[in-house]
């Protein structure tokens, strides 16, 4: 039998936690003044001499006092005192070369931590904090600990369930990462992993998250495995947004577009977030639905939240529009673009993709002119910005720029049917062609 009793000198009775036995005295020893055994204990403790100072703090294991008379007001803690002795009965215990010494200096630890829980109120302690200590008390012990490993995963599932966000995010992920790794081991938990990850994705980073779907495609063999899993939940409740995501994934990964969409929208009905009027809005555009992606497009920019996001969905709002043959729409999506971020490479290269357009609508039932030729300049224009503003894009606009100055205005166009001088500045509208008074920009002739 373990020695645990002989060691803590105070068991479990029951749920009422610690509670004294005949060798669990709650007077100091030697018949000492509180202040006098607690000013022992504290030494010995500060000194690393753990077994002299369990010797003269053990009584307040007993008594568990909330004050010692001569010490000041608010000087003494006992939670304070608890934390304290978990680490001597731990320290104690991991310097036993007795496996059975070891084990039950650890229990007695373990049955500290329980007390805690039971004898402070939250407002003494902070039982988000304690689940944390203890579960990984729990993980660095686990070898000397019975099913240690699991009961730390415990007290980390229980951080989740107070405050999900901060589990996921606190230590860089380490206690989400190691508690739904946990759940996925075991085929009878999925239901518990798909929602435990659904919960936690709102505040996971893209690293977690894509460890979050590595875990999803481990746990779920095939997408036909994860449509059946989920879609019989589903049936016996159809508004759960956790489901119809899993579902959604499951026909996006099987290329059922019809049911996609249908899902995707009952998703959004239900919770209409960023997330969903964006993810809905991009299937939508790729099914060359236009109009409704335009509408869901600028829902999402209404919901967005940061300048990345608003330029983005600026650029996806302009190609709808020109999908649609708004080219007059899609260039005020381009420029709330670039006055987001100025230096948004990308943006320049669709502006310059839009006035190429511009001609090739223009021109659609005629030939081309050499004032149409003109509009090309613009094009370089914008190119040329990209490349200045944003280095990535040189690639892309060198690739391209060879086809637009191929088309530019000759030497007679330029100087005979334009009438122009080298260097002069030029006005793309309707002075041009009212075809193009929209774009009402200068360029200069080269």
């Amino acid at each position: 039998m373990k020695v645990l009793y002989t060691i803590l000198g105070i068991m479990l009775v029951g749920a009422s936690g610690l509670q004294a036995q005949e060798d669990c005295n709650p007077n100091p020893p030697q018949g000492m003044q509180e202040i006098a055994a607690y000013s022992i204990f504290q030494g010995n403790y500060s000194n690393g001499d753990y077994p002299f100072a369990l010797t003269y703090g053990r009584w307040m294991l007993c008594k568990k006092p909330r004050s010692i008379e001569g010490i000041p007001e608010g000087r003494f803690k006992l939670e304070s005192q608890y934390n304290r002795f978990i680490r001597i009965y731990t320290e104690i215990g991991l310097s036993k070369s007795d496996p059975s010494e070891k084990e039950a200096y650890l229990d007695s630890a373990q049955m500290i931590f329980a007390d805690m829980f039971e004898e402070f109120t939250d407002e003494e302690v902070d039982k988000y904090e304690l689940y944390q200590r203890r579960g990984r008390f729990y993980l660095e012990n686990y070898n000397n600990i019975e099913n240690g490993l699991q009961k730390a995963y415990a007290d980390f599932e229980k951080m989740f369930e107070m405050n999900p966000e901060q589990t996921t995010t606190l230590a860089d992920g380490y206690y989400i990462r190691v508690m739904v790794d946990n759940i996925s081991r075991d085929d009878s938990r999925k239901d518990e992993l798909i929602e435990t990850i659904d919960t936690a994705r709102p505040f996971a980073n893209a690293e977690i998250q894509a460890f979050f779907d590595e875990l999803l495609d481990d746990a779920f063999s095939s997408p036909e495995e994860r449509l059946e899993f989920c879609g019989g939940k589903l049936e016996a409740n159809p508004n759960s947004l956790s489901d119809l995501e899993c579902v959604a994934d499951a026909y996006e990964a099987l290329d059922m577009q019809a049911e996609l969409i249908e899902t995707l929208k009952k998703i959004h009905e239900l919770n209409p977030t960023f997330d969903s009027a964006l993810k809905l809005a991009d299937v939508e555009k790729g099914n060359a639905e236009y109009e409704a992606a335009a509408v869901l497009y600028s829902e999402a920019l209404d919901k967005a939240t940061n300048d990345r996001d608003k330029k983005e969905i600026n650029i996806d709002l302009s190609d709808v529009n020109v999908s649609m043959g708004n080219l007059r729409a899609a260039k005020r999506y381009i420029e709330a673009a670039i006055a987001v971020d100025p230096n948004y490479g990308l943006a320049y290269i669709k502006k310059a993709a839009l006035y190429g357009q511009a001609v090739t609508s223009c021109t659609s039932d005629r030939k081309l002119e050499p004032f149409d030729k003109v509009v090309y300049w613009l094009v370089i224009d914008y190119l040329n910005k990209a490349k200045q503003v944003d280095a990535s894009t040189t690639n892309t606009v060198n690739s391209q720029m060879a086809t637009y100055e191929a088309v530019t205005p000759t030497t007679e166009d330029k100087f005979f049917t334009l009438g122009y001088e080298q260097g002069q500045s030029v006005r793309v509208d309707n002075s041009l062609n009212s075809c193009y008074s929209w774009i009402n920009e200068s360029t200069t002739v080269r």
